[in-house]
């Protein structure tokens, strides 16, 4: 019998099964993070068979990918919807990793045995991609994916606790120090995109119009200056 939202109960208990999946995997980067988190490791941990985790997830990818969106949820995380949001969305992004400091950071540690990271930047990456248009476009290829790079270099948790640690900066310091960094690569990219228009071309329309003021022999003729000029050319070789 199906409820009012349309879905079998073939469905809805394929949906419980997977998010069973995915709440074990959570825990376990919450409380294991240096346990591999694998197919076999999710069974063992979650008590559903390893057959079953494959079929909802038939590679590393797909159940890194599915964590990955798990991670973003739970830590908040957005991308900036646009060049002039960018200062603003780092800060906001900077408030989450501390708001969620401890998950974070499990997650960081768990990042050389799962795809969360891997599978995160290459969202961030689209995410710049699109919101740097404007400041790209004029740019090479290579240009452009550097810019992306450092953008989301700077954006992520990874730069967040080098800064909290290493920097030892406070939350706040540690926000204004990203956002200061993140507005100084893409002005760089700005001038640099500057740099790389056509100078004016007045001379060449100025050209243009000397030459349309000339006749089919090649005088000038037309203007007030040309032709009073033609004139007393004429002039002179009557006397």
């Amino acid at each position: 019998m199906n409820k009012p939202d349309g879905r079998s109960a073939h469905d809805r208990q394929r949906e419980a099964t997977r998010n069973a999946i995915l709440d074990s995997a959570t825990r376990m980067l919450r409380e294991e993070p240096a346990s591999t988190i694998s197919h076999e490791a999710i069974a063992d941990r979650s008590g559903i068979a390893a057959r079953t985790v494959y079929r909802h997830f038939p590679t590393r990818g797909h159940l890194g990918a599915a964590l990955w969106a798990r991670v973003r949820e739970e830590t908040g995380t957005r991308w900036p919807t646009s060049q002039a949001d960018v200062s603003r969305a780092v800060r906001a992004q900077f408030a989450q990793f501390e708001k969620h400091d401890a998950f974070v950071r499990a997650t960081l540690f768990a990042s050389a045995t799962a795809d969360v990271l891997a599978q995160g930047s290459a969202e961030g990456r689209a995410a710049f991609a699109q919101s740097l248009t404007a400041v790209t476009q004029d740019l090479s290829r290579a240009e452009s994916q550097r810019l992306v790079a450092v953008c989301v270099a700077i954006y992520s948790a990874p730069f967040w606790q080098m800064l909290r640690d290493r920097g030892k900066l406070s939350s706040e310091e540690a926000a204004r120090a990203a956002a200061t960094a993140l507005e100084a690569v893409i002005s760089d990219a700005k001038m640099r995109r500057q740099s790389l228009k056509p100078r004016s071309t007045d001379h060449k329309e100025i050209d243009h119009e000397h030459e349309s003021r000339r006749n089919s022999d090649g005088r000038p003729t037309g203007g007030r200056i040309g032709g009073a000029s033609h004139a007393s050319s004429i002039q002179r070789r009557r006397r």
